[in-house]
């Protein structure tokens, strides 16, 4: 029975080419984009769960109290909590610490290499699922000197050889000393949102820094690692509960725990400190995505199918003539659509197996198929089911129902429900379709408002140097030899980068500051005196620091600073930082010191070269190859041990927007798709709809009918389907956009001309589409036409 099924249904599907194709096609064209991007999905949603003891490690959050009630959360913790905590409570097994990953040179055998890398103590390796290969990572708690590397550094370093060689090996990173290689660790896998390639002792961080002993210090991160059946919730109100404790001030820092493996998706936290997106709000929006070409492309195939099944009428009335029951004809419809699925299937997976390393490096990720997890098998199969159900199941009810004595007769004709339902598909099928337009529209919008915008500072022609003690040290020599060549313009020492400010201090004290402004954090920039004329960065009021000056007494802040102060005629007046008192010398204009996503910062400007941690150099447009020579040539002359590596400011700028420039993208693709499924499907319908009106053409065109008048005639329904579609989707649209824009505190206004745009484009591309057909008909013959039965 099956196998007759199967035979009738291919026999079915060769006899109607056009319909098979277009569904063909569709339909693995929508396959194959949603399976690649459902992988990604599935890669950002099994960030950092790959851990053994993921149920019980979660990382410390912090909360500073601002104006109003707001909390503003940040990932850095106090290393006395992270201690206290674990002797303290006894939920908590161990504490775990997570550094800041810098990039910095290393130097081994007079070879230099370069790695990113941090601090750790070694329960980082004993919490998470991190495998050491060779070595005793416990060395890491007992020898300051101590260091572990990964696998891939040390086989940069020794080669293959390395395990008979790594152990007890002397390396020396730059900007900490000398270090004993003690460990060796498996690389991390891909799907680690920690990735460094050293990591050394704890301790030695300790030693070097006796703030870190602080209370109110932030310069690190830590994870605990609960004991098994611990109460996450209780654990995080005893924290928060100890952290205040030992804090001081009327209107207390607070902290509390986030799972780790959500910290990945789930970063965006509300005014009260509540998880308010993140990642996720990426991931959903591109599942949907793909669920929407899936909808979209089985759209066509329930369209295409009920106005095929008059055609069928005859075949069906014999079938129920002869004792063919509903379920019988169900049953065979739905074998034409699981051939169909099928082969679309298999298409889709070849394709999506071939194009897979291009999106891997598209997206920047390494995503891969595991053939091995039921899960996968599970998914297909799950898709296949769903796929072929909803495809299928409509037309096939519609099939099943026709009367035999009509079908046999030929009279067989769609009720008015299924014109309407089929409608129906058609206005939905293309408000998805507008949907998609307008957000990408939007989207790349605001990503050209984000690399356009008057950030009120410098960004282009401008490359960071990472500062160690070697070139501080010879920094005035470097300098003068710098501005000397060809193609340099200026140098100057600034930290952290100005164009993504993390350090603060709520150690900032003014005249009739209130309670409720206790903890409010002020950006912290280390520079030397040339500062805003390297960075183009304009004075309001005042100057700034003196060349050659060691001015500890004077302060220079921004604008937004004085505003939140309230100070008027602010240079001369007083101010305190860190309990010194120091007098305002100059105000500078205000500059966007961290993301679009986050306003302004209040911010204090220091002189303090030596602490700067970055020299900027500032290199002559149109001269970038001759300047990139001139600066080598600087180092190696005055530097000659140091190898040179450097980064393009605004390289580095627009990497922060790398998710938002992926969403654009990607949106533009999923648009352009799931235009071509919906004309695919729209071209079919329109070609079925004018053999159907043949008759009817050839009767108009004999009574004088134009072919203008007889292409109006065919499109105009369509049409009408089309608008109806521009007019619901079009607030949705907006709706979902202006949801997405709020996480910006700078951000685009939505137009009516990005709507009107979609409309037009949408109407231009269906009318096209139609119109080829309709031309086609209201060209033919009309004596032809007449003889048709």
């Amino acid at each position: 029975m099956i196998k007759n099924h199967i035979k009738i249904a291919w026999r079915n599907l060769i006899k109607n080419k056009s319909y098979f194709f277009i569904n063909i096609f569709g339909l693995s064209l929508a396959l194959t984009v949603s399976f690649l991007m459902l992988l990604w999905v599935h890669d950002e949603q099994s960030m950092d769960r790959f851990h053994e003891n993921d149920d019980r490690l979660y990382l410390v959050k912090r909360t500073v109290p601002l104006e109003h009630g707001v909390l503003d959360v940040y990932d850095n913790s106090s290393y006395p909590l992270l201690r206290t905590a674990t002797e303290q409570l006894p939920e908590i097994e161990k504490y775990l610490t997570i550094g800041h990953t810098f990039e910095d040179n290393l130097k081994v055998d007079n070879n230099d290499f370069r790695a990113a890398g941090t601090f750790a103590n070694a329960d980082l390796f004993y919490g998470f699922s991190f495998p050491v290969i060779q070595g005793d990572i416990t060395q890491l708690d007992k020898k300051p000197e101590a260091i572990a590397i990964s696998e891939s550094l040390a086989n940069r370093i020794w080669g293959q050889n390395w395990k008979s060689i790594a152990m007890g090996k002397s390396i020396e990173i730059m900007d900490n000393g000398d270090f004993t290689v003690e460990a060796v660790y498996k690389d991390f896998p891909s799907s680690s949102s920690i990735q460094n390639d050293f990591y050394y002792s704890f301790q030695k961080f300790l030693n070097d820094r006796e703030w870190v002993n602080e209370w109110g210090s932030n310069g690190m991160q830590g994870v605990f690692l609960l004991k098994e059946g611990a109460d996450s919730q209780l654990v995080s109100s005893k924290l928060n509960t100890l952290f205040q404790n030992n804090i001081k001030g009327e209107n207390k820092e607070g902290c509390f725990l986030q799972k780790f493996s959500d910290s990945y998706l789930y970063g965006k936290f509300n005014e009260q400190a509540q998880v308010s997106g993140g990642r996720i709000e990426y991931v959903r929006i591109f599942t949907i995505a793909a669920f929407f070409l899936l909808i979209v492309s089985c759209i066509n195939f329930v369209n295409l199918s009920t106005v095929y099944a008059t055609k069928r009428s005859g075949e069906i009335g014999v079938r129920k003539v002869v004792g063919a029951r509903k379920n019988a004809l169900i049953l065979q419809f739905l074998s034409e659509t699981s051939i169909i699925t099928s082969i679309a299937f298999v298409i889709a997976f070849v394709l999506a197996m071939l194009l897979l390393p291009s999106v891997s490096s598209f997206v920047d990720k390494t995503l891969q198929v595991d053939f091995t997890k039921p899960i996968f098998w599970v998914s297909i199969l799950s898709v296949f089911i769903c796929t072929t159900l909803f495809s299928g199941a409509y037309p096939a009810m519609v099939i099943s129902s026709f009367k035999p004595v009509e079908a046999l007769k030929g009279k067989s004709r769609e009720k008015k429900s299924a014109t309407s339902f089929r409608k129906g598909l058609v206005v939905l099928q293309f408000g998805l379709t507008i949907l998609l337009i307008v957000a990408a529209i939007i989207v790349k919008l605001q990503v050209n408002y984000i690399n356009g915008k008057d950030l009120g500072i410098a960004k282009d022609h401008i490359v960071s140097i990472h500062q160690d003690e070697n070139l501080t040290e010879k920094y005035n020599a470097l300098r003068n030899e710098l501005i000397a060549s060809n193609g340099i313009e200026d140098v100057t020492l600034v930290g952290p980068s100005p164009l993504d400010v993390r350090s603060s201090t709520s150690g900032v004290v003014w005249p009739g500051k209130a309670v409720e402004q206790e903890n409010i954090e002020f950006s912290l920039l280390w520079t030397a005196h040339n500062f805003p004329e390297v960075f183009d960065v304009s004075m309001a009021e005042g100057s700034y620091y003196r060349e050659g000056s060691k001015d500890t007494m004077n302060i220079v802040v921004n604008q937004k600073a004085i505003d939140l102060m309230g100070i008027q005629n602010p240079i001369g007046k007083t101010i305190q930082l860190w309990g010194k008192q120091r007098n305002i010398i100059g105000v500078l204009k205000d500059f966007h010191n961290r993301s679009l996503y986050e306003a302004i910062q209040p911010s204090v400007f220091l002189l303090d070269p030596n602490d700067a941690g970055m020299m900027f150099v500032k290199l002559e447009a149109k001269k970038t190859k001759e300047a990139l020579a001139s600066l080598q040539k600087a180092f190696n002359t005055v530097l000659p041990d140091v190898p040179l590596h450097y980064d393009f400011l605004d390289q580095s700028y627009a990497a922060k927007y790398k998710s938002e420039v992926l969403t654009g993208d990607l949106t533009y693709y999923f648009a352009f798709i799931s235009i071509l499924i919906s004309c695919l499907g729209l071209f079919g319908l329109a070609t079925f709809m004018a053999k159907q009106r043949t008759k009817e053409i050839g009767i108009r065109k004999v009574l004088g009918a134009s072919v203008k008048s007889i292409t109006a005639l065919i499109s105009k329904d369509f049409l009408k389907l089309v608008s109806l579609a521009i007019l619901i989707a079009s607030p949705l649209a907006y709706y979902f956009m202006d949801s997405w824009l709020e996480d910006f505190a700078y951000k685009i206004t939505i137009t009516w001309w990005v709507f009107a745009f979609a409309g037009i484009l949408t109407v231009a591309i269906a009318l096209s589409t139609i119109g080829f057909q309709a031309i086609k008909a209201a060209l033919a013959d009309p004596a032809k036409s007449l003889r048709t039965e």
